[in-house]
């Protein structure tokens, strides 16, 4: 019904009357609150990584939002391609069907399905398909999310300065699959954000001297382990290391281990074969695939698996580990390579790609360089032991056994936030010039890297 004119005043009158008390006793939890001190760092990542999210819509916007009637996977599988990432995120949004590994991703399709209900009735009430809009909301609130984590990881945990950690959080979003992680459609930003939650969460116990309760171990597996199944084992590292003896306790073993992990499990085997019953998007993964296979290919696309069968089948026992740790590990994770920019190794990239200036691998040495200095630095820490120990189960993962190795800098984003905490204990053991020296060589690895990065990956989204 219309809202005459002269209700005007006896509408204005009675929000005048009305009770707000209970609305001014609302208050937001003091730990989803920005700090005085997080505002500014907080208001630039917030403005690139909108930026960033808004150039990757309308990147294909003109073509995507049109879609709201069918053929999604091959629309999205056939015109996304930015390095190995999946267009699997738009597709989620839009149909509410499984577009990933369901065996590595178990719970990741519930958690979606409130944005994806979101869509479809934007979809019914727009007639424009807003996925992308929808996803990358998702991914900027992640995004956000990961450098607030990460500034009070550094700050309250580590107890760097106030300059010192905008500094270190500024460097690690300089990193070139960080910056590109927060505004694909894929999982990556999620696993990243849930990563960091953990660690902090477990950083403040170890500080306080305090283990992590089983209940909360439990939420944080299922949370880490609903996106990325192989992450949940980092959960379970930092209970043990905060906990202690008191892990291996069969309350704790029971109601935080094995409930938790069945549940996941479980979510494993029931999402791995949901697709079998879904027979039309069965027809468009495979139309799909095919439409990959006819596009021109490059010979490299990685080495031998150690077996031809089952899980093995997926592993990779013949390419050059010393390659792709120079070329991929250290260096397409933090630098992107101009060759090939952001290519796909199942269409036109080659494993290893070289970079044209020798400037890209001196960066690389001082990165690493300062790296293994935090790292000595911090070898009596405990929160830098979990880290240490998290970096080496996904090197035991991608280099030991090959899983991803020719796409392992898709990765990055779910062990490269340990170079800025390792480092962050090479400032705390500095002082005077050394210290002065430190934030200078960091301070120009950032601004380099935003530049360099910034460029290659803004002008990728921008061309056509």
């Amino acid at each position: 019904m219309a809202v005459r004119k002269d209700d005007c005043p006896t509408i204005l009158l009675t929000l005048q009357h009305m009770d707000f008390s209970i609305v001014k006793r609302i208050r937001i939890p003091a730990q989803l609150r920005l700090r005085r001190e997080e505002r500014w760092p907080a208001l630039v990542a917030a403005v690139v990584i909108v930026a960033l999210n808004a150039l990757m819509v309308a990147r294909h916007f003109a073509v995507f939002s049109k879609n709201v009637s069918g053929g999604f996977w091959v629309m999205y599988g056939g015109q996304f391609h930015v390095s190995g990432y999946d267009p699997s995120l738009y597709h989620v949004l839009t149909v509410w069907q499984v577009a990933f590994n369901g065996f590595r991703h178990p719970l990741l399709l519930w958690m979606l399905w409130p944005a994806a209900q979101l869509n479809g009735w934007l979809m019914d009430t727009l007639g424009v398909n807003c996925t992308q809009i929808v996803a990358a909301a998702m991914l900027a609130a992640a995004g956000f999310a990961s450098f607030i984590l990460l500034h009070r990881l550094l700050r309250d945990v580590v107890g760097l300065g106030r300059g010192d950690t905008a500094l270190l959080a500024g460097l690690f979003f300089s990193f070139a699959y960080v910056m590109v992680a927060v505004a694909v459609p894929d999982h990556f930003a999620f696993s990243q954000c849930l990563l960091l939650l953990t660690l902090y969460v477990a950083g403040l116990r170890l500080r306080q001297g305090r283990p992590l309760p089983g209940w909360l171990t439990a939420l944080l597996f299922v949370a880490t382990a609903g996106v990325t199944l192989t992450n949940g084992v980092k959960v379970f590292m930092a209970q043990w290391m905060a906990s202690g003896r008191r892990f291996f306790g069969w309350r704790n073993l029971l109601l935080a281990v094995a409930l938790p992990s069945a549940l996941v499990v479980g979510a494993c085997f029931y999402v791995g074969e949901v697709p079998k019953y879904r027979t039309a998007a069965d027809l468009e993964r495979q139309n799909a695939r095919l439409a990959r296979l006819k596009m021109p290919r490059h010979h490299d696309r990685g080495g031998e698996p150690f077996a031809r069968e089952g899980f093995l089948s997926l592993t990779d026992a013949t390419t050059p580990r010393l390659g792709v740790v120079v070329e991929n590990l250290f260096g397409e994770s933090v630098q992107l390579h101009s060759d090939h920019l952001l290519g796909d190794v199942w269409i036109d990239r080659p494993v290893i790609v070289r970079y044209r200036w020798a400037a890209n691998y001196a960066v690389e040495l001082a990165l690493v360089a300062l790296f293994a200095w935090g790292a000595w630095c911090g070898r009596r820490s405990r929160l830098l032991w979990l880290c240490l120990a998290w970096f080496g189960f996904d090197m035991a993962l991608s280099l030991g056994l090959g899983f991803g190795i020719t796409e392992i800098y898709i990765f990055a984003p779910h062990w490269l936030f340990v170079v800025p905490v390792a480092m962050a204990f090479a400032f705390k053991a500095s002082a005077g010039r050394r210290l002065r020296a430190l934030r200078a060589a960091v301070l120009a690895l950032a601004i380099w890297l935003w530049a360099y990065n910034g460029t290659l990956f803004v002008g990728y989204l921008v061309g056509s």
